[in-house]
């Protein structure tokens, strides 16, 4: 939300972007906007306001064993000492801006959902949106709305996008929330369990051990796919661009960004989209596989983020000055998106292989951090200066984590490429299974899978 700051960012888990232990009865709508999501969290924050670095990027941190500390070097210079180290990067928070030939010779405005401009007038111009991904799906709607002479979507990839049944909270909900928090704390439950189901019917292949199972399985995601093709041919009237809308892989493989809007979008007689490959820039704007020259003032870059840049966009030297980047490389790890062999007192939030694509992330890292406030009263009092994953205990949980991707949708390249995924096809940012299991697995600090030095 802070970073990228688009006009219309937003979320896509229905009471998702609340802390269970800040619970928000004001909440507004039911996918709340990136405005009102960010007033949160300024509001949750205030009491540690005074101590938070602003302003201070961590580019550095070097393990000092003999201190059993980590040295850590911000943007402005500064250098700290610290028994242990949390992030909270993310896995989302670089851009990624393909290099299309010719790029530098366009005359007009381009940027980056992630760097959205303000101060851009958008009122009579021709636009340009390379990109169908979630930020695409918030983005073009609005944009649509802003009185340009045309809107032009660029498409690889067609998305699946159920409709997000977004709707607004009545002066009765929020006074009811207000007065018995027991009935929001139950709204909340019901919610994650209605998204939890989704996870086997949506993400798990049919197992051929299971025959009645299966068969069973195989209908209800037939009927749940045919459903939702029936709804892009009747929301799009021009049939030829609803046919290009619509995915010709299964549902999960890539991310469903669900939107009441989207689609209604290309109804309008000055938004168009192009399924032909990018082939140039050139000064005007873009030209195309087919021949076509699309002549734009704006275009707008709704690519995604760089997943390896935002895992690594600190540089961390680990024990015997190992370095986090390069053991990495192009599938990074990290033991329940926590901790790694590398690094002790070193603890994650959001790390990698917690993504979702049927549930809330948040409480991916409200569980994390119950796992690390457990690990924090292991280390007090047992008096205990560093504790570190063994190397074992790593390899154990990615040969799990590779198990329980298989049979799922989103395991490899087989349905489809996206970015779950490496170049090789390796899927290394998703959570294999539920959240439950990932709430019981994380419930406790399993001291066992850890080398442990006690203080001198």
């Amino acid at each position: 939300i802070f970073l990228n700051k688009h006009l219309s960012s937003g979320i896509n888990a229905e009471y998702g972007y609340s802390l269970s232990q800040f619970p928000n009865p004001s909440w507004s709508e039911s996918f709340s906007q990136g405005h009102e999501i960010l007033a949160y969290i300024n509001k949750i924050a205030e009491p540690i306001r005074p101590k938070i670095n602003f302003n201070s990027n961590v580019e550095r941190a070097v393990w000092m064993e003999n201190l059993s500390k980590w040295s850590v070097t911000l943007s402005t210079g500064r250098t700290l000492l610290v028994d242990s180290i949390i992030t909270g990067t993310g896995l989302l928070n670089r851009s990624s801006t393909p290099k299309f030939p010719g790029s530098e010779d366009f005359g007009g405005i381009a940027f980056h959902t992630n760097q959205w401009r303000k101060d851009v007038d958008f009122s009579g111009k021709k636009v340009g949106v390379i990109g169908t991904g979630a930020s695409a799906v918030q983005a073009v709607p609005e944009i649509a709305e802003m009185g340009v002479e045309s809107l032009t979507v660029f498409q690889r990839t067609a998305a699946w996008i159920p409709p997000k049944l977004c709707y607004k909270y009545g002066a009765w909900v929020k006074k009811l929330f207000h007065a018995v928090p027991f009935l929001q704390l139950l709204y909340r439950w019901i919610i994650f369990f209605k998204y939890e189901i989704r996870f086997p019917l949506l993400f798990m292949l049919p197992s051929k051990n299971l025959p009645v199972i299966s068969w069973l399985h195989k209908v209800i995601q037939s009927l749940i796919h045919k459903y939702a093709t029936y709804l892009i041919k009747s929301t799009v009237k021009d049939q030829d661009v609803a046919r290009k809308l619509t995915p010709n892989f299964p549902m999960g493989c890539k991310r469903v960004t669900p939107s009441d809007t989207y689609l209604q979008a290309f109804n309008k007689d000055n938004v168009h989209l192009v399924t032909d490959k990018i082939s140039r820039f050139n000064k005007s704007g873009i030209e195309t596989a087919d021949g076509v020259c699309h002549e734009f003032d704006i275009i707008i870059y709704a690519t995604g983020f760089d997943l390896i840049g935002s895992v690594n966009n600190i540089d961390v030297i680990g024990v015997n000055g190992a370095s986090l980047k390069k053991d990495h490389s192009d599938t990074p790890r990290a033991y329940y998106g926590i901790t790694h062999h590398l690094c002790p007192n070193y603890f994650m939030l959001g790390g990698p292989g917690i993504v979702l694509g049927h549930n809330t992330v948040i409480y991916i890292g409200e569980c994390q951090m119950t796992y690390y406030r457990s690990a924090l009263e292991y280390i007090l009092l047992s008096k205990i200066s560093s504790v570190c994953l063994k190397e074992s205990a790593m390899d154990e949980y990615q040969e799990w984590a590779i198990r329980k991707k298989q049979n799922k949708v989103f395991d490899d390249d087989k349905y489809c490429t996206g970015w779950y995924r490496n170049s090789r096809g390796i899927n290394w940012t998703f959570w294999p299974t539920n959240l439950i299991s990932f709430w019981w697995y994380t419930l406790k600090f399993d001291a066992e899978n850890y080398d442990s030095v006690k203080m001198i």
